[in-house]
């Protein structure tokens, strides 16, 4: 027997929707990480491009 035979219809419908909800919020929260990781990524990378520049300030002589 299949499973739609052993499953009334209400019941094999709501299943495969909490299954496609369960990937929908996977793939969704992996999005976000991957953003916030790669925002992340981009301010770690411009401060010390700026912290570069500021010791190079301090460090200079100037008369």
């Amino acid at each position: 027997m299949s499973r739609g035979v052993i499953l009334k219809g209400n019941r094999m419908k709501h299943r495969v929707q909490r299954s496609g909800q369960a990937t929908t919020e996977f793939v969704t929260v992996m999005g976000l990480l991957m953003l916030v990781l790669v925002m992340l990524a981009l301010l770690l990378y411009t401060f010390r491009e700026y912290g570069g520049r500021v010791m190079d300030l301090v460090g200079s002589e100037y008369p």
